[in-house]
């Protein structure tokens, strides 16, 4: 404005009425075309979800073409890259000394080297893992304790390295700089499904004392050589630091996310305001979650079910959405009535499983209400068959399927699916890399982040657990690590034995929307597991606190029918 004036006062007035035309014309252009272009119905009364939908496809078709030029792998690894964290500012540093290289330290493990100035740098959870990568190579380094992992630097080299061995083509020792080194190479069959596949690795295992520096390479056959002379040098100019003591949690935890979250669709809606949560189920008899309302006296607002990556869509949805539950499919990568689970992962990224997803594409669509889909929970335990052992000790190949997954919906305009991310809340191997971290596909393609963690009561490995003794340092640690994301509890429970299961019941209640507040869903598994009876009415008094908790006005019941919703609001 100070320049439109400007120019007035400095050319008088007789340039005014020219100008005056201009605007008049633009404006009335403008109108012309907006009123001249077709609009929807939505658009007109809903231009937030349009504005989602548009972002959604741009940002399908940015990438879909991204990966057309680069590969799947860049596409993937760009995204990963740019999601949010919230860890302390001191964490690492890199500096520029010449053209040719920069220089790398990690303050948090302590370690430090320099590497070629065209890599890019992920280093987005570098409290976990740091990422260097091009089009065409990457390297994820991993810093492990082994005592923390109850072995020794060979026991972990050689379970890291046990699903391999059918792959490996060399492995050679050497030390260097005062190090012990081990290389590993290795490599698979392509899979056509992903674009610019790279398929050949390399292990560098840099062992001083009980700490065990991994790093992991990954690229493709004709880039060997190259990718060879490059970790050499970066090899031969690694140096271990001292760490720097720092509080991780320090700054999420003053933050302390909140958030409202407002799901609105054309039929039904999802309101969770802030301190609230949505108590939802998985009962694998649908008539349980009708005696336990009917008990309750409240209505179960969410309900979760499991499905193989072969099944079709099920109509259950509907009947939940009618029921005004909130839908949650787990899709386990497994596939029903079949012994030949361990290639699943490489058949989704080949296409295998898309016309089953478009039943689910169309058949959510017609819901026109929010629906969740949790995609291969628990990649980080050896007892899924989409874990490290199924994947080459490669997590981009679950990340690349459960990107697969979601371009589906994307690309087909499915704007009331709602993706979760669930690992476990502890690995199996219990290895850096292996941690659940490593597995986040990335911001662009997560909805909501899940947790597990389940009180099994007194065994020989812990005592009777409290909600606190499972959820405090994971709530901190997943809302630091993905911290664009609310969070829900994808499964959880308790058994009555070893302590008070009834008062765990009431903490549930009570912790989650005062201390947890961005869980925004929890969901009870209701059942049995070995010989863990987690089921809710184990005896009178757990019955009775679920009840209690129930009660509460912090518990979101129900969808909403959304023309109640808007008038609401």
């Amino acid at each position: 404005m100070r320049n439109t004036k400007q120019y007035f006062f400095i050319y008088g007035g007789r340039y005014v009425k020219k100008f005056i035309l201009i605007i008049v014309f633009l404006g009335l252009f403008g109108g012309l075309i907006y009123f001249m272009t077709p609009q929807s119905e939505n658009s007109k009364h809903k231009p937030t979800e349009q504005i989602k939908i548009s972002k959604m496809l741009q940002t399908y078709n940015e990438e879909k073409h991204k990966a057309d030029l680069y590969g799947d792998n860049y596409v993937l690894w760009l995204n990963e890259a740019n999601s949010k964290t919230l860890n302390p500012d001191n964490i690492d540093s890199i500096t520029k000394p010449n053209k040719e290289k920069n220089k790398y330290e990690n303050h948090f493990f302590g370690y430090q080297f320099s590497y070629p100035s065209n890599w890019l740098v992920d280093n987005h959870q570098a409290s976990s893992y740091t990422r260097f990568f091009t089009k065409d190579f990457r390297v994820d380094i991993f810093v492990q304790d082994v005592k923390k992992a109850w072995t020794s630097s060979d026991g972990y080299i050689s379970s890291t390295i046990k699903t391999l061995k059918p792959y490996i083509t060399s492995d050679t020792e050497w030390s260097q700089n005062g190090y012990s080194i081990r290389k590993i190479d290795y490599n698979r069959p392509l899979i056509k499904g992903i674009k610019n596949d790279l398929n050949y690795y390399s292990y560098y295992f840099i062992t001083e004392g009980k700490l065990v520096y991994t790093f992991q390479v990954k690229t493709k056959q004709e880039l060997l050589k190259q990718t060879n002379k490059q970790m050499t040098e970066l090899v031969s100019d690694f140096k271990t630091t001292t760490p720097i003591d720092m509080n991780l949690n320090e700054k999420v935890k003053a933050f302390n996310k909140n958030p409202d979250v407002m799901l609105q669709h054309k039929n039904k809606t999802l309101n969770i305001p802030k301190n609230h949560f949505m108590m939802g189920v998985y009962m694998p008899k649908p008539l349980e979650i009708k005696e336990l309302e009917s008990f309750s006296q409240n209505h179960i607002g969410a309900q979760m079910f499991y499905k193989p990556v072969n099944s079709d869509y099920d109509i259950y949805v509907e009947q939940l959405v009618i029921e005004n539950r909130l839908p949650m499919v787990t899709f386990l990568f497994e596939k029903a009535n079949s012994d030949e689970q361990q290639n699943v992962t490489m058949e989704i990224l080949n296409g295998e499983f898309d016309s089953n997803f478009l039943s689910w594409v169309n058949g959510i669509k017609k819901t026109e209400a929010p629906v969740f889909l949790r995609l291969g929970n628990e990649m980080n335990g050896k007892w899924s068959a989409w874990s490290h052992k199924n994947i080459y000790n490669d997590p981009d190949l679950y990340k690349l399927s459960f990107k697969h997954i979601t371009d589906i919906f994307r690309k087909n305009e499915v704007e009331n699916a709602y993706f979760v991310w669930n690992p476990n809340n502890f690995s199996a191997p219990y290895f850096e890399w292996n941690e659940g971290a490593v597995y986040y596909p990335g911001d662009n393609y997560v909805d909501f982040v899940g947790m597990t963690s389940y009180n099994f009561g007194k065994t020989k490995w812990n005592d009777f657990q409290s909600i606190e003794d499972l959820y405090e340092d994971l709530y901190w640690n997943y809302s630091r690590s993905f911290f664009a994301k609310p969070l829900i509890i994808g499964e959880f429970g308790s058994v009555e034995y070893g302590g008070d299961k009834a008062q765990w019941i009431l903490d549930v209640f009570n912790k989650i929307p005062s201390k947890y507040p961005n869980i925004k869903a929890a969901f009870w598994f209701d059942e049995t597991h070995g010989k863990y009876n987690l089921k809710i009415k184990t005896s009178p008094e757990s019955a009775n606190a679920f009840k209690e908790g129930m009660n509460k006005d912090e518990v979101i019941k129900s969808l909403q029918d959304t023309k109640i919703a808007e008038a609401a609001h």
